[in-house]
């Protein structure tokens, strides 16, 4: 989260858990530069964040900061920062602990090839261009026929899992789709359009290796695609449309509900500190952001007792049910694969969050390791789910019922077709409850028109919904 400047030698040293400030992820990336730069050297910053301090160590300091004496000793401070040593076109997976004080590289780790580390939104763009001015994948188009005003786009996802005779170095493949440009509408649904091919490029050397083809047909058919014809195939001949932007929609929004306000008229019970340490009732506890996990909850107390040292989502894997080939290799990784902090959305008031919300920002780098902000990725508020315990007295009939306030931390991230909300809720009966929903657009292939599969259900006229699970952990 975005934080306060680089305190002054008369200031006490900075919270270990403290957010990472511009001024300390430029010096990580300095530092970096000076190490590794030069010679030929590119680097492409991945990540650059606050790198947290062994827990048997921090867990000393949080004994003495709860009992309100001086802590044991103060903590260097020191940043995660991954990039790739780019050199004579061979990138080097690298990752420096960086203690941005002493102004030195602490550790240095090169990771062997067949390590495969997350994406980057601009590594989605190189391969989305790669692929569309690609000779191989123009040719591969020739084998169908869009409708006038039709335009390719692609989602990359990562390679998954390689087959018994691969050595891949670092693969990207993509899921293709063709968008009604007509109305000049860039929020056109594509997902409505999906074409029988995927491309997958050799990322090392940015360039296209083939395009598998898709089998397309229902129950009883084979698992592999049939033969192209000479003739091209017309594709998507129904004229139906799928959208869901308003402009867009072929009917007309509801009318019949009438404004709901959520109000608290004295403000939010909660308070969140400088250095993002957050109070409400009787919890208190530190709140991270990584571009892996997303919002991270450190040193949870409840009226003064430890409860949890840390808390985040690590990881969530979507597998799909269709044993088709290329599909054995589309399974998401989503927190390694492509970082749900990275991913996380801008929150917007009336939107994503209801009522007296706080926002918080993280500081974030870009592709040369400068500082950028991702603003409102977190929202703060309260919240009232029910009756929290009620009993009436039955010779009396007096009634005492009590409400169930709940404070609730949450962030929601965008891969390709799909959202995710998370939420961790901390309430008033001293329960932690954790929430993972999931939005947006189911993730889709072509099937021949009027068919059915095993492998998942028709959701649109020539699109079939794979059958798939998420799984978090």
């Amino acid at each position: 989260m975005a934080a306060e400047s680089k305190p002054s030698e008369s200031q006490p040293p900075p919270h270990p858990l403290r957010p990472l400030t511009d001024d300390e992820l430029v010096r990580a990336r300095d530092i970096v530069v000076e190490k590794h730069g030069g010679d030929g050297v590119v680097l492409f910053f991945r990540s650059i964040y606050v790198d947290e301090p062994k827990k048997e160590d921090l867990v000393q300091f949080l004994i003495a900061e709860h009992a309100g004496q001086a802590p044991p000793a103060s903590f260097p401070r020191q940043v995660k920062v991954l990039f790739d040593r780019v050199k004579d076109g061979v990138p080097q997976l690298t990752e420096d602990v960086v203690d941005v004080g002493a102004g030195e590289v602490r550790r240095s780790k090169a990771f062997p090839p067949y390590c495969q580390t997350s994406y980057t939104a601009v590594e989605f763009g190189v391969f989305h261009d790669i692929c569309v001015s690609s000779e191989m994948f123009q040719t591969a188009m020739q084998e169908f026929t869009l409708p006038e005003g039709f335009v390719v786009t692609i989602d990359p996802w990562p390679y998954g899992g390689l087959d018994s005779d691969e050595d891949v170095p670092r693969y990207m493949q993509g899921l293709v789709y063709a968008r009604n440009a007509v109305n000049d509408n860039p929020d056109a649904n594509h997902y409505g359009y999906p074409l029988p091919i995927i491309p997958v490029m050799d990322f090392v050397t940015k360039k296209l290796i083939r395009v598998d083809r898709l089998a397309t047909g229902g129950k009883g058919d084979s698992l592999y695609p049939s033969t192209p014809t000479d003739k091209p195939k017309k594709l998507f001949e129904h004229g139906k449309s799928a959208e869901y932007v308003p402009e867009l929609l072929d009917r007309p929004l509801r009318t019949d509900l009438k404004p709901i306000d959520i109000t608290q008229p004295e403000g939010a019970s909660f308070k969140v500190h400088s250095d993002n340490l957050v109070e409400w009732q009787k919890w208190r506890f530190r709140l991270g952001f990584t571009p892996r996990e997303g919002a991270v909850l450190h040193d949870v107390c409840y009226d003064g007792r430890p409860v949890l040292y840390r808390l985040s989502f690590s990881e969530m894997t979507v597998p799909y049910g269709d044993p088709r080939p290329p599909f054995q290799r589309k399974q998401a990784f989503d927190f390694g694969d492509g970082g749900m902090g990275r991913a996380a959305n801008n929150l917007k008031l009336g939107c994503d969050c209801l009522g007296a919300i706080h926002y918080l920002s993280s500081v974030v780098t870009n592709a040369e390791g400068k500082p950028d902000v991702a603003q409102n990725v977190v929202c703060l508020h309260e919240q009232d789910n029910g009756v929290g315990w009620k009993h009436t007295n039955f010779r009396t009939n007096r009634a005492v019922v009590t409400r169930l306030r709940e404070f609730v931390i949450q962030f929601i991230a965008t891969l390709a077709n799909y959202e995710y909300v998370f939420a961790y809720k901390l309430d008033t009966a001293g329960g932690i409850s954790i929430e993972t929903r999931a939005t947006g657009i189911v993730s889709v292939v072509p099937i021949d028109e009027g068919k059915v599969s095993d492998y998942g259900n028709v959701v649109f006229p020539g699109v079939l919904a794979q059958n798939h699970q998420h799984i978090f952990a």
